[in-house]
């Protein structure tokens, strides 16, 4: 790589030549930082035309829940799919162990509250017949 900055100049301090090197250093170590993921993502994305990968996912590397959402909802997005399907797939593959357990459990719940909701709300106002007539009987008598 050339260098930006001119570090034996003449005309420079020894307090601009040494700022100089600094800033050959970091723009340097920068570019070939740059260098580096470029050419890792030109690797990936290779994989990914050949098949040997199988998706955007496992090119990006997303990992986790929200990684799967998104490489699953811009992957049918390009190909022409329901993005929101597949991203609730993404996120549902990328999810751990316990929250998919705590979904199901959830759903599981929300599907017997809805189920059991008249069956509760009858044994409520059969309870309540009960106590009012047993009430009426008591105070008649006395």
């Amino acid at each position: 790589m050339t260098m930006l900055v001119d570090v034996e100049s003449d005309r420079r301090s020894p307090v601009g030549s040494s700022f100089g090197a600094v800033l050959n250093n970091a723009v340097g170590g920068a570019a070939a930082k740059l260098s580096g993921t470029v050419d890792d993502w030109t690797d990936r994305l290779n994989d990914v035309a050949s098949g040997s990968r199988h998706g955007l996912a496992d090119a990006t590397g997303a990992a986790g829940a929200k990684g799967q959402a998104v490489a699953a909802g811009a992957t049918a997005a390009v190909t022409g799919k329901n993005p929101l399907w597949a991203a609730l797939k993404g996120a549902w593959s990328g999810a751990s162990t316990g929250v998919k357990a705590t979904i199901v459990a959830a759903l599981v719940a929300a599907v017997l509250l809805l189920v059991l909701s008249p069956v509760l709300l009858l044994v409520l106002l059969v309870s309540i017949l009960i106590v009012v007539a047993v009430a009426k009987a008591r105070s008649a008598k006395r």
